[in-house]
């Protein structure tokens, strides 16, 4: 068992994941990467920049003194709406190192959505990309709460009238600030909440929570080090990604790639090349992808396959790998991928599979410093072998919701989290992922986890993906409905439907297979999760 992680009660975080890289000797140290590769063009052409470690500290710092100037104090919030560039780190660390709140927010919304952001986080300030101004414009000027617009244009054009231009306002700032003394129970950044319906949920985080998982996971679990260089296909604005492509990086002296454009999945393996990447940072979809690449599109300009030497890991999350994709991966690139899950609520990953402990199929064993329990719908512990809800708990769970009562007490338990996902956890103390509560199906009076079918589904040489989802037979009862998603469109069939219904027959109980095939392109939310919402509304209209 390792020693225990002790936390010191003067903290402002900004110290252990920056400034204690200078005090190491590392300031002349590379700590950002920025490629200006687009999508399907050149990486070894893309315009890069490298920013150090002493570099980034007094871009901070700038930030700091600007928001000071404005007249924000400690525990002002802060909206962040930038790309990944290398402005997104000396922002974010620049707000909390003025005591203030950070609030990273998607930048693929929406006005409404925005309008939404705005009244319900109340931020002093917002600092937005000249890119992203277009889907803000409509809805600013109403911001009930927002005194200070500051629009970064990275092309150095004129910024609207009313707001502040980001070059002027930081050029005229000295380079060293004073560090807000914050305690370790200070609020420093709040993380949007990921694959719920409605509104956001802002989940309101401490200094404290982001340094006691760096510790316990990226650098005790994962073994990340001063050599690694991450590389993120998420943006910064998840926390999954912040961590993992930011914090986590950071904290040991390593370095991270940062790509402002959405990518396609062979640009990444010419970043890898390029930058030498050890540890890509990624979600199922695009690992699918990865896979699905032909012969050709994982070469390079040369003809020659990308050289992905440097790459020693993956690290996936966000929705359970399937065993398909994961063998199919191993086999196509010798690279380990180490699948685990978190959320925002406890910020980042507490379940995962680790160097030298992989088991196919599951997401792993618990992160040391964490707990769990499995419970039934009266929050009774089932049985083990039996499916139930994970209540996980740990140091790194945040206070709660912002401005949500009710749910805050329904999810958060002192140190505990409820969430939704249904897990069971074999002898050896590997976790099985088995879907969402509200996605489970109790076909023949017995819990089925969509998950166990679809992947059995992949198994299947057509198949490229599965959402299976509930809907009431003529009788109205349960029965499981499969939307597949084929690799070759045009093969769809009844009587490949039938197919694929007796696959299902033959590899899991009968009862738990499809009854129902509908052949489809599958929705999916911007982190590339299916809506299982909206596949569900469809089984309804069946």
């Amino acid at each position: 068992m390792a020693s225990p992680i002790v936390i010191p009660d003067r903290l402002n975080m900004v110290t252990f994941f920056l400034d204690d890289r200078i005090a190491e000797g590392r300031g002349d140290h590379v700590a950002l990467v920025h490629s200006g590769l687009v999508a399907g063009g050149d990486a070894a052409t893309a315009p890069t920049a490298e920013v150090t470690y002493r570099e980034l500290v007094a871009a901070s710092c700038r930030v700091t003194n600007l928001l000071r100037e404005l007249g924000l104090r400690i525990e002002d919030r802060v909206q962040l709406l930038l790309l990944d560039t290398p402005e997104f780190a000396a922002a974010y660390f620049g707000i909390v190192r003025a005591g203030c709140v950070a609030v990273p927010t998607n930048t693929w919304l929406a006005p409404k959505d925005y309008a939404y952001y705005l009244e319900y986080a109340r931020p002093q300030a917002v600092i937005v990309d000249a890119e992203i101004w277009p889907m803000l414009e409509p809805v600013w000027r109403d911001a009930p709460h927002t005194r200070h617009f500051i629009v970064l244009d990275r092309k150095h054009g004129r910024v609207p009238e009313g707001t502040i231009d980001w070059h002027e306002a930081i050029a005229r700032q000295p380079s060293e600030a004073r560090t807000e003394p914050t305690w370790r129970d200070d609020f420093s950044t709040w993380l949007s909440s990921s694959g719920s319906t409605g509104d956001p949920k802002c989940v309101v985080h401490m200094h404290h929570d982001f340094v006691w998982n760096t510790i316990a996971y990226a650098q005790r679990t994962l073994g990340l080090g001063p050599d690694d260089v991450t590389l993120s296909a998420p943006k910064l604005f998840f926390g999954y990604a912040l961590a993992s492509n930011m914090l986590f990086p950071l904290a040991v002296g390593g370095r991270c790639v940062l790509t402002h454009e959405r990518l396609e999945a062979r640009d990444y393996l010419a970043l890898i090349e390029r930058h030498r990447v050890t540890q890509f940072v990624t979600v199922p979809t695009n690992i699918a992808k990865l896979v699905a690449l032909t012969d050709e599109q994982r070469c390079g300009a040369n003809l020659e396959r990308f050289d992905l030497s440097s790459l020693h890991s993956l690290v996936s999350a966000g929705e359970a790998l399937p065993p398909r994709i994961y063998r199919d991966f191993r086999n196509q690139y010798g690279v380990e991928i180490y699948d685990g899950i978190g959320s925002a609520e406890m910020f980042h990953v507490y379940i995962t599979n680790r160097p030298g402990d992989v088991k196919e199929g599951s997401l792993g064993r618990i992160v040391d410093g964490y707990r769990y329990r499995l419970v039934d719908d009266d929050n009774r512990e089932v049985a083990p072998g039996e499916i139930g809800t994970l209540v996980i708990e740990g140091p790194s769970a945040g206070a709660g919701y912002w401005r949500m009562r009710d749910k805050s007490r329904e999810t958060f338990w002192g140190d505990s989290v409820k969430g939704g996902d249904k897990f069971h956890v074999d002898t050896e103390g590997y976790f099985w992922y088995c879907g969402r509560g509200d996605d489970m199906l109790k076909c023949s009076g017995v819990y089925v986890s969509p998950v166990e079918v679809e992947n059995c589904l992949l198994g299947h040489p057509a198949v490229r993906e599965a959402g299976v989802v509930g809907y009431r037979d003529e009788t109205g009862l349960e029965k499981a409905m499969a939307f597949v998603e084929l690799h070759d469109e045009s093969i769809a069939s009844d009587e490949l439907a039938a197919e694929l219904v007796a696959w299902a027959r033959e590899h899991i109980a009968a009862f738990k297979a499809p009854r129902k095939v509908v052949f489809t392109t599958l929705p999916r939310t911007d982190t590339g999760k299916i809506r299982r919402a909206e596949l569900r509304a469809r089984a309804m209209q069946s």
